[in-house]
């Protein structure tokens, strides 16, 4: 029995898959927990207990997707004082936990942009579970975010894996190449 290969592929949306992830940071003070950052509340006010907060020298932020999407944007939300902790920062995607997910491929750095306490980014369908956001500078001494949202696709060819290894009792054989998945059941 065998099955056919095919192209990878994923269905776009505009939900936010962040909520349906966990977070996780390098370290918490001042209460700033990570899930703070997915928690649906954008308001970018510090008192109202809304943003995260780290406590030391390179600081990350991870949201741990329930499965591999290709993100086509993310939105992040800034503290509208201090604003210059999200200066520098690196959002990188990937599907390596390795170093806390601060070795993935970058999708952007970013700036405080006067004005807005929100911006977006394109990642153009770079794929992965963890998103990270990492401030990687020697001078860098907290991070801290108020909300992040992820828009994309969950990749289709991870599902369609994942429901043949759940359902057969028999080996499955899976590889990648050339953006194409095989798989062979045996």
């Amino acid at each position: 029995r065998s099955l056919a290969c095919f192209k990878s592929s994923a269905t776009e949306s505009r939900i936010n898959v962040a909520l349906s992830g966990t977070a996780f940071q390098s370290s918490t003070s001042n209460d700033g927990d990570a899930e703070r950052a997915i928690d649906g509340n954008s308001d970018p006010e510090w008192t109202h207990q809304s943003c995260t907060h780290t406590a030391e020298e390179k600081p990350w932020w991870r949201l741990q997707l329930p499965g591999v999407y290709r993100v086509s944007e993310i939105e992040v939300t800034n503290r509208n004082e201090n604003r210059e902790k999200l200066n520098g920062v690196e959002i990188l995607i990937g599907n390596s936990p390795v170093n806390n997910g601060n070795d993935n491929p970058r999708c952007s750095i970013i700036y405080d942009v006067p004005g807005t306490v929100t911006q977006t980014v394109q990642c153009r369908g770079m794929e992965g579970r963890f998103i990270n956001f990492y401030l990687s500078c020697a001078t860098a001494s907290v991070l801290t975010l108020c909300e992040v949202k992820v828009y994309g696709g969950r990749n289709l060819v991870y599902q369609y894996m994942s429901s043949v290894v759940e359902s057969s009792k028999e080996q499955v054989i899976c590889y990648f190449s050339n953006y194409n998945f095989h798989i062979f059941v045996i």
